[in-house]
């Protein structure tokens, strides 16, 4: 080994022990630490240092930039942040589609894209654009979707307008009824994000959004986790023209469109009992007037049972992506 490999080796051990030094100071001071929601963002925090030093060694070679759903401060840059971690380089745009196109117009090596809710389901606009683009799912991540109400008021009652997306408002709708709140004007707007925004100047409004939009905006929260459902979730895809290599847990995701037959889509299905896979999830979904499932099972595209299926169905199917699988379900 080279003196020059040697130095290097020593100078990665003596970073290693000043990161175990300053975690090991950093727990001692959490036992007497009491905020619990501090402990939600301490365990965010850990991961992110897992995920940075992970990505940092399998991408230090690539001029990288992520795409996000913006504007800055919304569910989709939280998501972002949590699966790369902090360092890298993030840009938004205002829309799904728009994610797609710069990674395809190699502007972005990595997108990340919402593609289900677990109370509002399936989004359209992501299926939409695989079936317009070529790109790869080469990973997915799942965020704890957790709403808070913002104002600049000092009393509730002040509140004489509300801010946001449509789908948090019906995801809040429980808190807004039991604070008389259903009572005041709703204006809905194309971003939580843009709704902390517009609270944030406006007098006697508030807004639903994130925390970090909160954050962002300068606004402060009156309500945390307001949310009817405290289970509330949305999983996002990493997207690139990058495909990933096996692992021992993968998942495939899959967009189909069948003959309008009898029989013809419980035949599908049959297929994947015959060669032992396990399909994960099936939803319907309308693209350009024609009934399309959206399709997940267990196992990579290029294992021996799964390559029967897609070149059988090679004219029906489209791949979307086979990745490791992070997580079972939302």
């Amino acid at each position: 080994m080279s003196n020059k490999s040697t130095k290097k080796e020593e100078e990665l051990q003596e970073i290693d022990k000043k990161i175990l030094k300053l975690l090991s100071k950093r727990n001692k001071l959490l036992k007497d630490f009491k905020d619990t929601n501090f402990f939600s963002y301490n365990n965010n925090f850990i991961e992110n240092i897992k995920n940075e030093m992970f990505l940092e060694l399998e991408h230090e070679k690539i001029d990288e930039k992520i795409v996000y759903l913006g504007p800055e401060g919304s569910y989709t840059q939280e998501a972002a942040i949590n699966k790369f971690g902090i360092g890298k380089t993030y840009y938004s745009v205002n829309s799904i589609k728009n994610i797609f196109y710069e990674v395809n117009e190699d502007r972005a090596k990595y997108g990340v894209v919402p593609i289900e809710n677990s109370s509002n389901g399936i989004v359209g606009d992501t299926i939409n654009c695989f079936d317009t683009y070529n790109l790869n799912i080469i990973g997915e991540t799942i965020l704890d979707i957790h709403h808070t109400l913002v104002s600049n008021c000092n009393k509730i009652e002040d509140i004489k307008i509300i801010y946001s997306k449509d789908i948090a408002f019906d995801q809040c709708s429980i808190f807004l009824e039991n604070y008389h709140l259903n009572e005041t004007k709703y204006e809905y707007v194309d971003s939580t994000t843009k709704a902390a925004k517009l609270a944030s100047q406006i007098p006697n409004s508030a807004a639903i959004c994130s925390k970090l939009a909160a954050k962002t905006n300068h606004i402060p929260i009156l309500f945390n986790d307001i949310e009817d459902n405290k289970n509330n979730k949305t999983r996002f895809f990493i997207i690139s023209k990058e495909s990933t290599k096996k692992t021992k847990n993968d998942k495939t995701s899959i967009i189909v469109q069948l003959p309008n037959k009898y029989g013809c889509l419980i035949d599908f299905l049959n297929d994947f009992k015959e060669n032992k896979i396990n399909l994960n999830k099936i939803k319907s979904h309308i693209v350009k007037g024609i009934s399309t499932f959206f399709i997940e099972f267990d196992g990579h595209k290029d294992d021996s049972n799964v390559k029967k299926i897609l070149n059988k169905h090679s004219n029906n199917i489209k791949v979307l992506g086979s990745y490791k699988k992070e997580i079972e379900d939302i």
